[in-house]
């Protein structure tokens, strides 16, 4: 899997409808994946987070040229940091043993000073042990980090951590709640960066809706991505968003509005491919899951009309006699 930079939050799970995989993975088709520093210079170590980019083991390597010169100022933070990142790029290539190693690391380094390094080194823990499906000891890491980045101030980390608890709660309510907490942070927040955070957040809590099948709220939150994503032209959000508002829509049985919606999308996809707008692993899956829904739209459809052609048909004596096959089939649809 490719990462293109952090921009914007959540490409991969928006395109799938969903907190699926890490929506703490910031991605972007814009200038950020070109960034280059040079490895000596301070702006690579003030702007560290910009070489989140590209394959896991490229972001490992880029990161790990910083290391040296970060550990050689006197202000350890940043070191710190970088180490955390790098070990979460390290998970993400399953590399669970040597993402804990390098958490280690750091945490042996740690003085008090270093809140906002312990907020994040304590958070990756999490996301290490959440990606080796090792829920409990994440929840209670996520959590913990929740905690500490609150008392501090340090409201992006809060939201983050936030919606990463969100995530692994399996509690329907409670996701909501987290997720709830998240946004309402990230709308009061003065940290602009937490500000990003919100087209995700909004993504989330609707899928939350959907899985507690509270239809309406869900098509509301759906709505307000996409008017959050339309406004800061982000146009991978916004589809996401639309593939939201119609699966929201098939659900509240509004069957042709939800119909339109997903064929509208399939035509985008179908110029996105033919200008190679998207990478290829990026467009499949949109497309795909466009696909399912109207599988999803066209099985109720099925199971409509079959309902009424049993109903008439069955009625009928000569139609018992003479298409009772039919009739059957008619009858199997309807479940």
């Amino acid at each position: 899997m490719r990462f293109m930079g952090r921009n914007f939050f959540c490409t991969v799970f928006v395109i799938l409808g969903g907190a699926v995989g890490y929506s703490f993975i910031r991605t972007t088709l814009k200038a950020g994946a070109s960034m280059k520093f040079h490895p000596n210079s301070y702006a690579a170590l003030e702007n560290f987070e910009d070489l989140f980019v590209g394959d896991p083991s490229d972001i490992e390597k880029n990161m790990s040229d910083l290391l040296e010169q970060a550990h050689s100022l006197e202000n350890k933070s940043i070191y710190l940091q970088i180490l955390s990142q790098i070990a979460l790029a390290q998970a993400m290539q399953n590399k669970f043993e040597v993402a804990h190693k390098t958490l280690d690391t750091a945490q042996a380094e740690l003085i008090p000073e270093y809140k906002l390094a312990r907020v994040r080194i304590v958070l990756e823990r999490g996301r290490v042990f959440h990606q080796s499906d090792n829920i409990d000891k994440a929840l209670l890491l996520f959590k913990e980090s929740y905690e500490l980045s609150e008392k501090e101030g340090f409201d992006f980390h809060t939201v983050n951590a936030a919606h990463m608890i969100a995530i692994v709660v399996k509690n329907s309510d409670e996701k909501i709640q987290w997720n709830n907490r998240a946004v309402d942070l990230a709308q009061k927040t003065q940290d602009t960066r937490a500000h990003a955070w919100l087209g995700a957040l909004y993504n989330n809590l609707a899928q939350n809706y959907i899985e507690a099948e509270r239809y309406s709220e869900a098509f509301s939150a759906f709505e307000t991505c996409k008017k959050y994503a339309e406004a800061r032209n982000e146009s991978i959000v916004v589809r996401g968003a639309q593939w939201g508002i119609g699966r929201a829509l098939r659900s509240l049985g509004r069957l042709n509005e939800a119909l339109e919606i997903q064929h509208a999308l399939l035509k985008d996809y179908a110029e996105i491919a033919q200008k190679e707008e998207l990478p290829v692993e990026m467009l499949v899956v949109g497309r795909g899951m466009v696909y399912e829904e109207l599988a999803e739209i066209y099985s109720v459809i099925t199971k409509n009309y079959a309902t009424l052609a049993y109903q008439d048909l069955s009625k009928n004596r000569w139609c018992r006699k003479l298409m009772s096959e039919r009739i059957a089939k008619m009858k199997k649809l309807q479940k």
